[in-house]
């Protein structure tokens, strides 16, 4: 039969597409669709009968624990006692980054199969800031974002920052901010605490920074944030790891001149694949068996020079680094990430969440009203 995988448009799932193609004897696929139509299509292949992919892509700790939850996914462990051992040993799973790795977990059981990781990173124009070369930023707090903003030298037409501020990214764009202000999105209790004096405070700066920003922020996406730092109309933004390399490429006129950093607080999730458990149990088995074969470290190589956002250890190797200005910065950003909450009850916020923050954002109601908004759904 013909393995099928469905995934999301992004950057980094070109190369498990090449893999797969270069090894025709896996009689696998990708299908890679619109993020649009994406979580749809992964629905209707969880409610049918049979799955009519083998495997689909998953990210990570945002997704997993309801899906895992819901009955959706096949553990691992109850598939590798029939996989090839030598397979297996091949992988080298002592070779994942650990963050990288827990978050693959359920209750103790892996569901995912790391493929790249998408966390924050902060672009910045070294040639355009006023600080020594020894004072250079490795992390950056977000609460000091606007001094140092107020020390870069710019000319007409030119921006010293930019937010993630589309309704769909800002409240990812917003989390380094909640955490850095000692904010949290719930209580030791799971009850929600995203609308605590920390957490309105943090919206508000985060707000307040639209003074340093294109007018149109509040339509920034990856796209506008990559164009902005290449053609030179801003001088810092964060985006993703999975976007670096894309915004350092060689079409990149001022790609010398960035230096990278990461916040304080980062968030990341780690986008994988895993097993959906409608099928029959040989088949869930076979597909297991050529993800360990195509999640191989050269494979992890390849997603750092396509995306940025590699997940084994040995992909941060000094030689590595060397070669990818961003690494050491990404690696910085795996090892401080924090996560969202993991408990599937929390997943009826998201989406009010990122409409409220956005209302406060773009001047619709107080921080205060915004994010109390919320809490009473």
């Amino acid at each position: 039969m013909k393995y099928k995988i469905l995934g999301p448009d992004d950057p980094a799932l070109a190369v498990l597409q090449q893999q797969l193609k270069d090894h025709p004897e896996w009689d696998a696929e990708l299908k890679i669709v619109p993020w649009a139509e994406y979580q749809g299509m992964l629905d209707t292949a969880f409610q049918a009968q049979q799955s009519p992919y083998q495997a689909v892509c998953v990210p990570g700790h945002i997704w997993l624990p309801g899906l895992v939850a819901d009955g959706k996914l096949e553990a691992f462990d109850n598939l590798l006692p029939d996989v090839n051992s030598q397979l297996i040993q091949q992988y080298n799973l002592a070779d994942i980054m650990p963050s990288v790795y827990h978050e693959c977990l359920v209750n103790g059981e892996q569901y995912l199969l790391p493929l790249f990781s998408d966390g924050h990173i902060v672009f910045y124009r070294i040639d355009l800031i006023n600080l020594p070369l020894s004072d250079q930023v490795s992390t950056l707090n977000s609460r000091d974002i606007p001094a140092l903003l107020e020390k870069f030298d710019l000319t007409s037409g030119q921006y010293p920052f930019a937010l993630k501020a589309h309704t769909s990214e800002i409240l990812l764009d917003w989390l380094p901010y909640l955490w850095a202000f000692g904010g949290r999105m719930v209580d030791e209790n799971l009850q929600p605490a995203f609308n605590s004096g920390a957490a309105i405070q943090a919206l508000e700066f985060y707000s307040s920074l639209k003074r340093y920003c294109p007018p149109d922020t509040h339509l920034y996406g990856n796209v506008e944030i990559l164009n902005g730092l290449k053609s030179g109309k801003i001088a810092m933004a964060a985006s993703w790891g999975g976007q670096a390399a894309p915004i350092l490429d060689e079409g990149n006129p001022f790609r010398s001149d960035f230096g990278t950093a990461t916040f304080t607080h980062p968030w990341n999730t780690t986008w994988g694949v895993s097993i959906p458990a409608n099928q029959t149990e040989s088949t869930k088995t076979s597909m297991l068996a050529i993800l360990y074969q195509a999640a191989d470290p050269q494979q992890d190589r390849e997603v750092t020079r396509l995306a940025g956002s590699p997940v084994r250890l040995s992909s941060y190797s000094a030689e590595e680094m060397r070669k990818y200005s961003w690494l050491k910065a990404q690696k910085e950003m795996l090892e401080r990430r924090t996560l969202l909450p993991t408990h599937p009850e929390f997943a009826r916020y998201l989406g009010p969440l990122y409409a409220n923050v956005y209302a406060a954002f773009t001047g619709e109601m107080t921080a205060s009203e915004a994010l109390n908004r919320v809490v009473k759904i």
